[in-house]
């Protein structure tokens, strides 16, 4: 469901997806494997990204509590937008979403990423060596955020996302020297996405802030592992989910105390 008069000025929340389609040969809707809530704040110049654990506990409105990465599965990118803004309580008016081969095309769009591994580990035939800055086409990244068996878990895997994401956005910005650059990205990676923001939005969104270099937090929800009825979940913590709301709440206002709070951030990563 696509949204209208799109207004990038003011700050805004936006959920983003990566879902396990498109690879290995899946053809089926999948599920959210990869879920941060993005807040932009024009006027602090500040985007602070949230990541969510997949296994995240939560009330699936319709569906009852469960895996939040189920939530797609059930009813896809809406859904899965009004579980989080059910959970969080608060308003996110659009989300992107892009299949885990899509990924892989737009780290080749932008020309490549580069990594600072917080781990070593081999996957895929690609290895990693843990605090050396490696620069990764879109098959190396796709291996560089999936793996999480011999790499410290899904947390672990969470980090290294992030990181995708910031390089994504670095080689972006790199490469967006004028309007005409900024147009032609946003064509070439909106084959990728699903998205209820239209192509002239998308580009509205990269024309708006282009001139900006924002200052670019990320957090992550914690949460403790938990076996109900055999099955795992991870059940967030109270302190976890008071302390990142707060913030997110925080960006999502325009004021004084939000340009004093400027420099507020939780379980930021090394």
């Amino acid at each position: 469901m696509r949204v209208e008069a799109a207004n990038f000025k003011e700050p805004f929340a936006m959920l983003l997806m990566g879902i396990d389609t498109g690879d290995k040969g899946r053809t089926d809707r999948g599920r959210s494997d990869v879920l941060m809530v993005a807040t932009v704040n024009p006027s602090t110049e500040k985007v602070v990204v949230t990541s969510i654990p997949r296994d995240a506990y939560v009330d699936i409105p319709g569906h009852g509590m469960d895996k939040i990465n189920h939530a797609y599965a059930f009813g896809g990118a809406d859904l899965s937008r009004e579980t989080v803004q059910s959970w969080l309580g608060i308003e996110i008016p659009y989300h992107v979403c892009v299949d885990m081969k899509g990924l892989a095309d737009i780290v080749d769009a932008v020309g490549g990423v580069d990594v600072v591994p917080p781990s070593s580990f081999d996957i895929g035939g690609y290895s990693f060596v843990e605090g050396q800055q490696t620069h990764v086409n879109g098959d190396q990244a796709l291996a560089y955020a999936r793996e999480r068996y011999t790499s410290g878990g899904d947390y672990a895997r969470q980090e290294r996302q992030r990181q995708i994401l910031l390089g994504i956005v670095n080689s972006g910005l790199a490469n967006a020297s004028g309007i005409k650059d900024v147009l032609s990205m946003a064509t070439q990676i909106e084959h990728y996405l699903d998205t209820n923001l239209s192509l002239v939005d998308l580009g509205s969104l990269a024309l708006e802030h282009r001139d900006l270099n924002p200052q670019i937090d990320f957090n992550q929800f914690q949460g403790e592992g938990t076996e109900i009825d055999g099955i795992y979940y991870d059940q967030i913590t109270e302190e976890s989910l008071q302390e990142n709301l707060k913030i997110i709440k925080s960006e999502l206002e325009v004021g004084p105390d939000n340009i004093e709070n400027k420099e507020q951030t939780i379980n930021k990563p090394a």
